[in-house]
């Protein structure tokens, strides 16, 4: 994966134009930079883990009309590793958006736009997404919803209509949630009008027909992140902002997105009766409770 670099902090990319991707694992968001770029800069999975291991970026920005902009790939919400649990994932995001030393610096909006992966053929808004959502929504807020897209992805041809039926049905029913819980984001369809063909089957196309494909797959990309750029966020995202505001001394599970997975942590233990569980989840929340950020994740030396 070359021009790759994993994401420490956002610091890193202050002064730059910043789009991350979130979502469940296997949604499609390497897939998707991967399409933005032309070639394969990540790698993609069809396996049911998550490829994606660390938060990191392509070093290279992608110029979108006339702005240069990093793309940041992020660790799927939902995956089987140990980087994918909700203590990993919300000490994760808290590092990277932590101001370190900057705090006497006057906070300004890094993290321009922000797309949420939907696999489309995921139909049951369940647990599992739910609170997929309420760590998304934990992290960015309220206030920068309008520079939010939420991108639905794996659509099928029209001409498969069963499977597209049920796809419109599933879009209904995610736009639905979406509006309610999410008011002022967009939701958009990536290659709705192209469908979605897999790897083994555009292996079976003739040259010309696989790059006449991955043409539009490109083309499908710009056109989201054109959308997504109408409207960039003038306020930083909600945890970075809450960290900025809270003193060295804040920790981890005093922040919204700390409690929020506390509160999913707390309700696993209340269904589970694995003793070796319910002491691993409640280490969990031990962590995050006790994580003092400026000590852990910018160590005095």
């Amino acid at each position: 994966m070359d021009n790759v670099t994993e994401l420490h902090n956002i610091e890193g990319l202050k002064g730059k134009n910043v789009v991350i991707l979130f979502g469940k694992t296997r949604a499609g968001k390497s897939t998707f930079i991967n399409d933005a770029y032309g070639k394969k800069v990540f790698k993609s999975t069809r396996s049911l883990t998550s490829d994606t291991n660390e938060i990191s970026y392509v070093n290279r920005p992608i110029r979108v009309d006339s702005q240069d902009v990093f793309l940041v790939d992020t660790i799927g919400l939902g995956g089987s590793g140990d980087d994918h649990d909700r203590a990993s994932f919300a000490l994760k995001w808290l590092r990277i958006l932590h101001p370190g030393k900057n705090r006497k610096s006057p906070l300004k909006p890094t993290v321009k736009g922000i797309l949420y992966f939907i696999d489309i053929a995921d139909a049951a808004i369940g647990q599992e997404n739910i609170r997929n959502l309420e760590m998304f929504k934990a992290l960015v807020g309220e206030e920068v919803l309008e520079s939010v897209a939420f991108v639905t992805t794996k659509w099928v041809a029209g001409e498969e209509r069963n499977t597209r039926k049920r796809h419109e049905n599933n879009f209904a029913g995610w736009a639905e949630k979406i509006r309610r819980d999410f008011p002022g984001a967009s939701i958009l369809r990536l290659d709705d009008n192209t469908g979605r063909l897999d790897e083994e089957d555009l292996n079976k196309l003739s040259s010309a027909e696989r790059t006449k494909k991955e043409r539009e797959y490109h083309d499908n990309a710009m056109r989201v992140l054109r959308q997504l750029l109408t409207k960039t966020a003038t306020q930083p995202i909600l945890a970075q902002r809450e960290m900025y505001e809270g003193g060295k001394g804040m920790k981890a599970g005093q922040t919204t997105l700390g409690k929020t997975s506390i509160k999913h942590l707390s309700e696993d233990i209340k269904r589970s009766d694995e003793k070796t569980i319910i002491q691993q989840l409640r280490r969990a929340i031990q962590r995050i409770k006790n994580t003092v950020m400026t000590k852990a994740f910018f160590p005095t030396r």
